[in-house]
């Protein structure tokens, strides 16, 4: 099978790198940051190369997007890169492997993806209980189509969100774990609960809120996750105490499992579920700060997943762009 390039920037960009390359690799193409999303979910390509030239926003992002996603957290990224050390010390701290020029020597190319594609097939080898662990992750959420992307997308805005409060690497490296392994206790839950199209019962509602008791048992027995069990646990919590499993109040509830707790509840009423119409990213955001005047989140982290999402591209801008409800309004539910 021939080697899955993605190529991200501007047609010119694209273009010229494909000329580069030559024949030999299957070239996929994003001009955009959820094009590129999109096709890395489906395809899961080798090696990304990426336009960061002039500090390109849109490069940048897909970068974060692919840096803050746990399953993509090692997939190579090439950056194209303005010729000037700062250029390439801001490419290598945004989470690119390999900096060059534009447009790169064919040669040079051919021997940097030769190199990626070697680191890459000794790193697949190294396959412990702890992949186990994420890939039930994984199978947890397709037992629902609704959340394809979900797990991803959360953890990928949880580690932005987390940067720009300026939180160590250490805790958005286990923000992003964090966000495929968060919701694994589903994997005890009935599908006519997980994907009932409607408002849970009493009895449901019950049965629902033990996931993260079961997800934190599921992660407790590996010393590796250890570190991600609040996170786990917690990430039902509501600063006033009426959250779920431990009624935490207040400083109790740790900063890192608020932040993905804001960054779930985002992605789950900003894409398309059978209980609720999407909201626009606006909308999610006034929606969260509802919530924190009820005492049950907090306003400056909610507008650094607001900054966080924008800085992404994550959620729909306009409401036109919304398909209709697949359920009445009034279901909201944020598992």
């Amino acid at each position: 099978m021939a080697v899955q390039l993605l190529l991200a920037g501007d047609a010119g960009f694209r273009e010229a790198l494909a000329e580069a390359l030559g024949s030999g690799y299957a070239l996929l193409e994003a001009g955009g940051v959820a094009e590129a999303a999109d096709l890395m979910l489906a395809i899961r390509p080798d090696i990304v190369f990426v336009d960061l030239r002039g500090g390109s926003a849109t490069g940048m992002a897909i970068v974060g997007r692919i840096r803050g996603a746990a399953s993509m957290k090692l997939l190579p990224i090439v950056a194209c890169a303005d010729p000037t050390p700062a250029a390439t010390v801001a490419a290598l701290d945004a989470g690119a492997e390999h900096v060059i020029g534009f447009p790169p020597p064919a040669g040079e190319l051919r021997a940097r993806i030769r190199s990626l594609l070697r680191t890459r097939a000794a790193t697949d080898r190294l396959e412990d209980a702890t992949q186990v662990i994420f890939a039930l992750a994984n199978a947890v959420e397709a037992k629902d189509a609704y959340t394809e992307g979900h797990t991803e997308r959360v953890g990928a805005l949880a580690v932005e969100a987390a940067r720009l409060a300026g939180l160590d690497d250490e805790t958005q490296e286990a923000l992003r774990q964090g966000g495929v392994l968060h919701d694994i206790g589903k994997i005890g839950i009935p599908n006519e609960i997980i994907n009932k199209a409607g408002r849970l019962s009493d009895k449901e509602r019950i049965v629902m809120n033990k996931h993260p008791l079961i997800g934190e048992r599921i992660c407790e027995p590996l010393k590796s996750l250890r570190h991600l069990l609040p996170i786990i646990r917690w990430h039902h919590e509501r600063l006033d105490g009426t959250g779920y499993p431990d009624g935490l109040k207040g400083s109790q509830f740790p900063v890192p499992a608020q932040i993905l707790q804001l960054s779930d509840i985002y992605d789950a009423i900003t894409t398309d579920r059978p209980y609720h119409r999407a909201r626009t990213r606006m909308s999610a955001i006034e929606f969260l700060h509802g919530e924190a005047d009820k005492g049950w989140r907090d306003h400056e982290l909610i507008k650094l997943v607001a900054l966080a999402a924008e800085n992404l591209n994550l959620g729909r801008i306009r409401d036109e762009d919304i398909p209709p409800p697949p359920a009445p309004f009034g279901q909201w539910r944020t598992e």
